[in-house]
């Protein structure tokens, strides 16, 4: 009987999750013969098929789908061992993965992250800017700095400050409203369902009337640039809003909602030396953004 080995299994899961060679070797960093190379030699170092490969892409036989529940079992292990091994970690050097949206880090989060590469010139930080809420407990990530309404659970953070929402058009397309309620007639911007789950979008979906949405995009970055251009009205963070010299904020009264800028991490990692020094850093740091960040800006 052959041995196992996790690095096999790996490729394995990753086909199985891609559906496809090319997409697992992106995923994997390798090149598209190598995930090959390695299925091959895995289904005939067992004597196991464990894909169907079909014209869509590859498909799981019914021993490969044993298979693969008995690895996610494996890959749940190794990756809390992971989690732990390096949240044990004393040493200030290394790389720490952070991820967050493109428009704190354009925004809020650059001159931060420059200055605590200064201080920790050590650890190499690698940045995913993304609004996809990426798993903490798989290791996605290290630490995330992202708005949100809650902590989930088995994550370990500090809520940095409020976020203040506005809404926000072109100084044009406002001053081409007309009528007794002219807002609400107004063409608006919301949220594609790739990120209508999150808490936040759901908040923000909730003001609008779902029959004047003309537009979606999967970011408020896309919407604010769709909002310059003149489409309609978009409800967003002020920090975003206020940052454009092509958008105007509306004066009218909205639904509260409860949003803070949240820094996270898993708690298995919250001892890293790493983690704790960006944590004490970040929030130090971010307080001269927190009137920024509240909508109380001075834009003479």
């Amino acid at each position: 009987m052959h041995s196992i080995r996790w690095d096999d299994l790996q490729y394995v899961l990753t086909v199985a999750n891609s559906g496809s060679v090319a997409a697992a070797a992106r995923v994997l960093g390798v090149n598209h013969s190598t995930v090959l190379r390695r299925l091959s030699n895995f289904e005939h170092r067992h004597k196991l098929r464990v894909f169907h490969k079909l014209p869509t892409g590859y498909k799981l036989t019914e021993e490969g789908k044993q298979l693969l529940d008995a690895a996610l079992v494996i890959e749940t292990t190794v990756k809390t061992l992971e989690r732990k091994v390096f949240g044990q970690e004393m040493k200030l050097e290394g790389t720490l993965r952070l991820t967050t949206t493109d428009t704190l880090l354009r925004l809020i989060l650059e001159r931060h992250l420059i200055a605590f590469h200064q201080a920790y010139p050590k650890i190499k930080l690698e940045i995913v800017t993304t609004t996809r809420l990426l798993d903490l407990s798989q290791l996605d990530a290290d630490v995330a700095i992202r708005p949100t309404t809650t902590l989930s659970e088995g994550l370990s953070g500090i809520r940095l400050c409020d976020i203040a929402f506005g809404v926000y058009g072109s100084p044009k397309y406002i001053n081409s409203l007309h009528g007794p309620r002219p807002i609400e007639s107004a063409h608006w911007l919301g949220f594609t369902p790739k990120i209508g789950g999150s808490n936040v979008a759901r908040q923000v979906d909730s003001i609008l009337n779902p029959y004047n949405v003309i537009a979606k995009a999967d970011s408020f970055g896309a919407l604010a640039l769709l909002a310059e251009g003149g489409m309609g009205l978009a409800y967003m963070p002020c920090f975003i809003g206020e940052a454009s010299r092509n958008l105007q904020r509306v004066d009218m009264k909205l639904k509260d909602i409860d949003v803070g800028l949240w820094l996270m991490t898993h708690r298995d990692l919250a001892n890293s030396a790493r983690v704790r020094s960006f944590f004490e850093f970040i929030k130090t740091e971010i307080t001269a953004d927190h009137n920024e960040l509240a909508g109380v800006l001075d834009r003479s």
